[in-house]
């Protein structure tokens, strides 16, 4: 794991465990999701595997009430990603999660998640992750 990583990782958890532990089942879910991206994580090139962990940890924010804005969450969890300075490709992750398109089209809406890759090589130029929590969770 490159230097700064778990540092990186760790923003990610933070950021899920303030979003969601208002959500006990979420929360739960959420943490036994990335624990298995942790595991699964060695079978993707090494260069997707911090993106791969966080997209894990984050990708169920929509759910808080913090990021709902359309009832969408793979959406609303994309867009709340992007507002605060995440990566595109991690949006994407998130909005794209779990076949999110086809759920969205199966229930007669768009998900509008054509404004986030779906796929691609991680950022080079820019970290997929911030390196500190938002604004409003330093009065937790």
């Amino acid at each position: 794991m490159p230097p700064g990583t778990a540092v990186r990782l760790n923003v990610a958890s933070e950021w899920a465990e303030y979003l969601l532990s208002p959500l006990p089942d979420r929360w739960l879910h959420t943490q036994a999701v990335a624990r298995r991206a942790e595991e699964l994580a060695v079978t993707v090139d090494p260069s997707d595997r911090n993106v791969l962990v966080a997209a894990a940890w984050l990708h169920d924010i929509g759910y808080s009430p913090l990021a709902h804005a359309t009832g969408f969450h793979p959406l609303d969890g994309a867009r709340y990603l992007e507002a605060h300075g995440w990566a595109p490709r991690l949006a994407g992750l998130v909005a794209y999660h779990s076949g999110a398109e086809f759920v969205a089209s199966a229930q007669g809406g768009r998900n509008n998640s054509h404004t986030f890759p779906a796929s691609g090589p991680p950022s080079r130029t820019r970290s997929p992750m911030p390196t500190r929590p938002p604004v409003h969770m330093a009065s937790r």
